[in-house]
């Protein structure tokens, strides 16, 4: 069987038995036929780019005793990672494919990642032995851990210290590589939120080092084995601290956040390039959305550029994955802003217009996927695209939908003890009863609303305040996160700054108020000069560049 076999679910796109496990949909009717049959349910997180997800499914779950073994005792349950964050929040045993083993309730029992066919036997046996010899342990086990659960929901509140924004910031100068540019030691990520606050910051603080290491970073990437120079396009990360050996999948959530961190660090050769990977491999021309993914294959990307025009290019999943959508859209219409790509602007243009017009709701938001219900991400970067299309001058109705998301974000995600819960799927089985409030999520919703305060200047909305809630919710887990909490201090650094916006049809001085402010909302007009707005002080207009840094950079 193959991943187009005429199953809802993925598998591995080369040959394998994966489709003889009867896999259910994560569904309020696969936990109640577990708990009909008092079967142990096996929970099989995968992702559609993910290389050892492929192997299990074509070693492990194409064994024939583990495919009667799985099908006899268990309950079995497939869920892909893209379309379901939530459950893999909840769920993820340190990587994919992970595979968990859990009661008929959803509450876990044990789990792993990749288990061989010999290792799945031999567990799968255990597991089920122990569920029916021991469910009165179990059941006093599980409850333990529910209350663990819920309290540590609790503890992520926290009272918002400024002084952290300088220690996540020594977090990530602690971890730079000065040789080959990222953070820490192999295996290195792109960490875009990372490089995006050292270009923020060598701005914000007058440091222009912070913007060397960003730059000398992307630039070492670009220039060794995790880019693509045939076909253009980063990897998804390194196995080698150099760069030189990479993981080979194509992610077009890594490829926003990088589009963004070239756009700020001025880097218009590498965006150019990468851009046209998204746009001739990701992109539907119809529609103009980006799938979300291509596969990795070490033996098609070890091709010159003749040898992949003749041989099969690695599965691309089409599907269209709503937060990364927006935030690609963010990133070219801050590229066109600050790199003067024109081209990037339309495309942004046309893909928000498709995106809404396919996955948003006036009542419910915007949807994840097609036919599954949205989650905090996708809502925060829907905003944050609608921010960035009213600034941009896209039409009038971005700046309406922008404030309709920020109330349907209030209203569906939004906790009474403050800040956002990370889904809005519709359902409430095993762990997703657990209210979490992810902290990345909480941050950028954050940005967006700061963003969206700036634009329309609204003190009846409360704005600031439901971004202080946002920050304060997650508060106490940015120390334990080291340079992973890069995207909190963006938002704790914009939160103690007065709202800065600049209206002006000269793209110069809009550049000049970006260079001396990174947080400058700058909105796109037919005037030939500059409004420098500062919290609620708007400024006589001026065409000096001299006099636009100096107002940007007023205190209120």
């Amino acid at each position: 069987m193959t991943a187009e076999s005429g199953s809802e679910f993925h598998f591995s796109p080369r040959p394998n038995r994966a489709a003889e496990i009867s896999w259910r949909p994560w569904s309020e009717a696969a936990f109640a036929e577990a708990r009909d049959l008092q079967r142990p349910i096996l929970l099989s997180i995968s992702a559609v780019w993910c290389h050892w997800c492929h192997v299990m499914d074509e070693t492990t779950y194409s064994d024939q005793e583990v495919i009667d073994l799985v099908n006899e005792w268990y309950l079995p349950i497939r869920v892909d990672n893209d379309v379901r964050p939530d459950i893999n929040q909840r769920y993820n045993m340190g990587g994919w494919p992970t595979t968990a083993f859990l009661t008929s309730d959803g509450d876990i029992l044990t789990g792993a990642t990749y288990l061989n066919p010999e290792q799945m036997r031999d567990g799968a046996t255990r597991v089920v032995e122990y569920w029916h010899q021991n469910r009165a342990d179990i059941e006093a086990k599980v409850e333990e851990g529910r209350r663990a659960a819920a309290a540590a929901g609790a503890a992520g509140a926290g009272p918002l210290d400024g002084g952290i924004v300088g220690e996540i910031l020594g977090s990530v100068e602690g971890a730079y590589d000065p040789v080959n540019g990222g953070f820490g030691t192999a295996p290195k990520f792109p960490q875009t939120d990372a490089l995006s606050l050292l270009a923020e910051q060598s701005i914000a603080g007058g440091r222009p080092e912070l913007m060397e290491m960003a730059g000398h970073t992307l630039e070492r990437m670009a220039g060794g084995g995790t880019y693509d120079h045939v076909e253009g396009g980063f990897f998804r990360y390194s196995t080698t601290e150099d760069w030189s050996v990479p993981h080979f999948e194509k992610m077009l959530e890594d490829h926003a956040g990088l589009i963004a961190a070239l756009a700020r660090t001025g880097q218009g050769e590498i965006l150019d390039d990468a851009g046209r990977y998204l746009d001739t491999v990701l992109r539907d021309p119809g529609t103009g959305l980006y799938g979300g993914s291509q596969d990795a294959d070490e033996a098609y990307y070890a091709l010159d550029a003749e040898g992949r025009r003749a041989g099969q290019a690695p599965y691309v999943d089409r599907r269209v994955y709503a937060a990364w959508n927006a935030a690609l859209a963010v990133a070219y219409l801050e590229a066109d802003l600050r790199l003067d790509r024109p081209a990037l602007r339309e495309r942004a243009a046309q893909l928000l217009k498709s995106l809404f017009g396919s996955l948003y709701d006036d009542e419910r938001g915007m949807d994840r996927t097609e036919g599954v219900g949205g989650q905090l991400q996708d809502q925060v970067w829907a905003l944050r695209a609608s921010v960035w299309a009213a600034a941009r001058g896209l039409g009038d109705v971005w700046r309406d939908r922008a404030v309709a998301l920020a109330e349907q974000m209030e209203r569906r995600y939004g906790n009474q003890a403050g800040g956002y819960v990370d889904s809005d799927a519709g359902d409430h089985l095993g762990r997703l009863s657990e209210e979490l409030k992810p902290l990345a999520e909480n941050a950028e919703a954050a940005i967006g609303l700061l963003e969206l305060d700036a634009l329309i200047g609204d003190p009846g909305l409360d704005l600031h305040k439901r971004a202080e809630g946002a920050l304060g919710a997650v508060a106490s887990l940015p120390r334990s996160h080291g340079t992973l909490a890069a995207v909190f201090a963006q938002a704790l650094d914009r939160l103690g700054r007065p709202p800065v916006k600049v209206e002006t049809g000269d793209a110069a001085l809009a550049r000049t108020a970006l260079a001396a402010n990174p947080y400058a909302v700058v909105v796109l007009t037919d005037r030939p000069d500059a409004v420098v707005c500062v919290g609620t002080t708007c400024f006589a207009p001026t065409r000096e560049p001299s006099e636009v840094e100096t107002l940007v950079r007023k205190d209120g």
